[in-house]
């Protein structure tokens, strides 16, 4: 099985601002993405997009940080057999004339594809009580309530 994903739009990033420009065929999408304070950002990771990243299977977490062999499944890798990445982003700005969503914040690069946007939703995209690997649960703490 094959299919093919296409980019809605980069990455910018320009006089200390972060913005997501939209392709001008997809920007009737931005249509009430405003009412939402956070957006989940997919994007590829292009620079990890080669056949030698694409078949890591297994990584020591956190950039080698964390002693521990594990699964790119189980890791933030950006080396992975689809190489796609995604960012829970604030949404600062969303500008239906340039069709862009000026953000706080992502860990993409500069000309990053963007392939979905999808709102966050606090009821289903926050897990109470969720379970960590070890190598995660410094980056846990941070964030209990």
């Amino acid at each position: 099985m094959s299919f093919t994903v296409r980019p809605i739009g980069t990455v910018k990033v320009s006089e200390g601002r972060i913005r997501l420009v939209i392709f001008p065929e997809y920007c009737d999408a931005l249509l009430n993405v405003d009412k939402f304070s956070h957006i989940i950002v997919l994007w590829w990771i292009s620079g990890r997009d080669n056949q030698e990243d694409r078949a890591t299977l297994v990584v020591t977490p956190r950039g080698g940080k964390i002693p521990e062999v594990s699964g790119v499944f189980a890791c933030r890798s950006p080396s992975r057999p689809n190489p796609i990445g995604h960012s829970i982003v604030q949404v600062l700005d969303v500008d239906m004339n340039t069709c862009t969503i000026t953000i706080d914040q992502i860990d993409a690069f500069e000309g990053s594809p963007i392939i979905d946007i999808k709102p966050y939703l606090p009821s289903s995209d926050r897990v109470a009580d969720a379970r960590v690997a070890p190598w995660f649960s410094d980056l846990a703490k941070r964030y209990d309530t």
